[in-house]
């Protein structure tokens, strides 16, 4: 081990906590992230709770009625009260303007020491590979690091190719995989571990929202340039 502080990691200079996110929504030009309530409990249910497909790589069974979905949500808001901060993603516009679409997950139990918050997506079918499902990531992304974290983790099922895929796209950094980390509804589960950092998130900040403006799409909403493309220009 060297006494030499020149061959020490740096310094970390900032010291001040995270903070956990608020109770204010976050708004955006195509969805609105609302603290989860019961409100939002029906319109999950036909977007989520109902399709047993999107299950496959949750580490929780499906519902099989609206009432055993209403009690797992029940659970969640239990978990709300300090660490883990649950929205309901809501759409702006389009035949499903108003109904709650899917869940984001902002986990910061980490928040008074090393300042680590964690990232979580279930999106129904309106959400995915949408203009209105990259906008979820870069607003709750950005609340974090406003919120002083200096590490946004992403954690899958190393199987999941779709999970794995959307961490890339929106700049996760691949930094290994957890052999047997889990037990899932009774199979193995390896994690794959992908994170930003807060001096990465600037480049990642400015991609989502060049990607993100009207001139990025043609008149078939098809996008000219990939978000990928982008941050790579940008750097």
């Amino acid at each position: 081990m060297s006494d030499n502080p020149l061959d020490l990691a740096a310094v970390v200079s900032n010291t001040n906590p995270a903070y956990r996110p608020g109770p204010e929504p976050l708004i955006g030009k195509h969805v609105i992230l609302e603290r989860l309530t019961q409100n939002h409990f029906a319109d999950l249910y036909e977007n989520v709770g109902s399709h047993a497909d999107l299950w496959t790589w949750w580490p929780d069974e499906p519902p099989s009625t609206a009432s055993e979905f209403d009690n797992y949500l029940n659970e969640l808001l239990k978990f709300m009260i300090d660490d883990l901060a649950v929205y309901a993603v809501i759409l702006l516009s389009g035949p499903n303007k108003g109904k709650a679409v899917g869940l984001a997950f902002a986990l910061s139990e980490d928040r008074l020491t090393n300042r680590v918050a964690e990232l979580g997506l279930f999106f129904g079918p309106q959400l995915q590979r949408t203009t209105a499902g990259t906008e979820v990531p870069y607003l709750l992304s950005g609340l974090l690091f406003e919120l002083n974290h200096r590490r946004l983790q992403w954690k899958t099922n190393s199987l999941n190719l779709q999970s794995r895929t959307a961490a890339e796209r929106y700049g996760f950094v691949y930094e290994g995989t957890f052999r047997q980390d889990q037990i899932n509804k009774g199979r193995n589960r390896d994690s794959s571990w992908y994170s930003i950092i807060d001096s990465e998130w600037p480049i990642c900040k400015k991609a989502f929202e060049k990607w993100l403006e009207d001139g990025n799409f043609d008149e078939q909403q098809r996008q000219r340039s990939r978000i990928q493309e982008i941050r790579e220009s940008l750097r």
